[in-house]
């Protein structure tokens, strides 16, 4: 390109006009450009605000990191959130949401994101209550849609307080809007848990579960601790049938002591079922032959009984088996009352069990009769563990039972407190073999022992006298008083035992059920309340 000279050259008259006019155009074509220049500077400065003013974080380095770390670092975000059991709240895929709008859209473009939905919390009927469960409605509506087709998780727990049974009807409605909305999605339910409080429910949701198709339901947990009269009978009518359409992935089921009298939930799947009291009472025994029935399923492993619930824990009750009862796969089994746990080992032939945890036996003496039932014989050739908690013993048959109850064959005893009456001095009397009983646990291999007292030398002497007749005792847990200065606990003990303090932050029976990252039921298990640690 040509470019002009800065001196001016001698031109004709013609030139001098043309020479002029180029110079008219040039500085008009330079204040052109100076206002070309301020309006993209200017353009370019609004950009980079509106960039910031969408994303606030672009001064960061996360800013530049791609959408799959992000989608990673999210779900590990989430996960810690729920490391004990019980979501933060606001959920974590919430505050990511809302952070900013590409932070959003990575977020709602993840299915997996939007796949659990927890709700714990008690109603309270008041107009901000009623506005919060429409909002709960709403956040439903929203997961079930942003989750897609992914497999759903419906983990709710409504506590209802005292206002409740002034507003029934409005609740009725609400818990009827709230079931209504999942019913397009059951068929890709993984998790349906649900605990209610001595509610009504609306007949429309059980017609609901009768006829509903649940191919991908895995853990199941229908309470609705319903308050009913005392004139209700168990029925075994086929219309309660739930889940009809079928539900072949069952693994784990939970009931409450008056779910059977609204529902008969599928068992020839599940694995892990626990029927165990919440709030209510049921109003009527449940006849011994429906337990028969459940200790034959074919592929039950545990069994959690807590309450009474069957014919025989009415002081002995209902029909007798004539015949032993089959539980060929069942591995651990909790019970409570003295009842039940006589008619376990009355009537019962486990092969396959590992562990019992026992609570409550406090209710009646251990009739002779009753243990006259209980074979000679281990019963139980693979049981290895035992726990007891919450015991009333003290009577002479249920030292007896308690003799019975340790076979030759158990590695592991856990006798975690129990009530004032407990006799510390004749249980342990008994664990080494003294009233004139032999002891049988001369396998015992580990221990944990906490009784009402030890803090005297009789006290203490009790828990030496028990480690003297374990010649395989490698570890024995006591409470952490024990080992305090001023005791003389330690004295003469073995070197080759392990003492140690009872760690209650650690499970402390064979089977329970604790909140986790993958187990959002945070209500207490009803068998760790009754587990006492005692002190001086």
């Amino acid at each position: 390109m040509s470019r002009f000279t800065h001196e001016k050259p001698k031109l004709t008259e013609d030139g001098e006009r043309i020479y002029k006019d180029q110079e008219e155009r040039m500085d008009h074509l330079k204040a052109g450009k100076a206002r070309l220049l301020e309006e993209i500077e200017s353009a370019m400065a609004d950009l980079v605000q509106e960039r910031r003013e969408l994303l606030p974080y672009s001064a960061s380095p996360i800013s530049v990191v791609p959408n799959e770390i992000l989608s990673t670092l999210f779900h590990e975000l989430q996960r810690t959130t729920r490391a004990t059991g019980k979501p933060m709240v606001p959920h974590a895929e919430i505050i990511l949401s809302h952070v900013c709008s590409h932070w959003r859209a990575v977020v709602l473009s993840l299915p997996s994101m939007w796949c659990v939905f927890h709700r714990d919390g008690r109603l309270v009927f008041n107009d901000r209550a009623l506005e919060l469960d429409r909002q709960t409605e709403a956040r439903l509506a929203a997961y079930l849609d942003r989750s897609r087709e992914h497999p759903f998780d419906f983990w709710v727990k409504l506590e209802p307080t005292r206002q409740h049974f002034r507003h029934g009807a409005q609740h009725l409605k609400l818990t009827t809007q709230l079931l209504s909305v999942i019913l397009p999605h059951l068929h890709r339910f993984r998790v349906f848990h649900l605990l209610l409080g001595v509610q009504q429910v609306p007949g429309e949701f059980w017609k609901m579960l009768a006829m509903a198709s649940v191919p991908l339901l895995e853990i199941c947990a229908i309470c609705p601790d319903l308050a009913q009269p005392n004139t209700t009978r168990y029925s075994a009518e086929t219309e309660l049938d739930t889940f009809q359409g079928g539900a072949l992935s069952l693994k784990y089921l939970r009931l409450d002591e008056t779910s059977l009298f609204v529902i008969r939930p599928p068992l020839q799947t599940v694995v892990d079922l626990r029927i165990e009291r919440r709030l209510e009472e049921g109003p009527a025994w449940i006849p011994n032959g429906v337990l028969a029935e459940i200790f034959a399923l074919p592929n039950l492993q545990t069994l959690s009984l807590f309450g009474d619930i069957f014919s025989f824990q009415a002081a002995g009750g209902g029909a007798i088996p004539n015949r032993p009862i089959h539980a060929q796969n069942l591995k651990h089994i909790r019970s409570t009352g003295t009842y039940i746990t006589v008619f376990l080992y009355s009537h019962v032939l486990a092969p396959s069990l590992e562990s019992i945890t026992l609570s409550g036996l406090e209710e009646d003496e251990i009739s002779a009769s009753s243990l006259a039932r209980i074979p000679a014989h281990a019963v139980f050739p693979s049981l290895r563990v035992v726990a007891i908690t919450a015991a009333w013993i003290g009577f002479p048959n249920d030292l007896r039972a308690l003799q019975i109850i340790m076979s030759q064959n158990v590695e592991e005893l856990s006798f975690l407190g129990g009530t004032a009456y407990t006799r510390p001095k004749e249980v342990f009397r008994t664990l080494v073999g003294a009233n004139g009983m032999p002891s049988s646990q001369q396998k015992i291999k580990k221990a944990t022992l906490s009784m009402r007292a030890f803090s005297d030398s009789e006290e203490i002497g009790y828990y030496h006298q028990f480690i003297q007749a374990r010649p395989n005792l490698e570890i024995l847990r006591v409470p952490s008083a024990c080992l305090q200065p001023l005791t003389d606990f330690m004295d003469g003990l073995p070197s080759s035992i392990k003492i140690q303090a009872i760690d209650e932050s650690e499970p402390l029976l064979p089977l329970c059920w604790l909140p986790g990252p993958e187990w959002l039921d945070t209500e207490e298990d009803p068998f760790l309340a009754d587990c006492y640690v005692w002190g001086f």
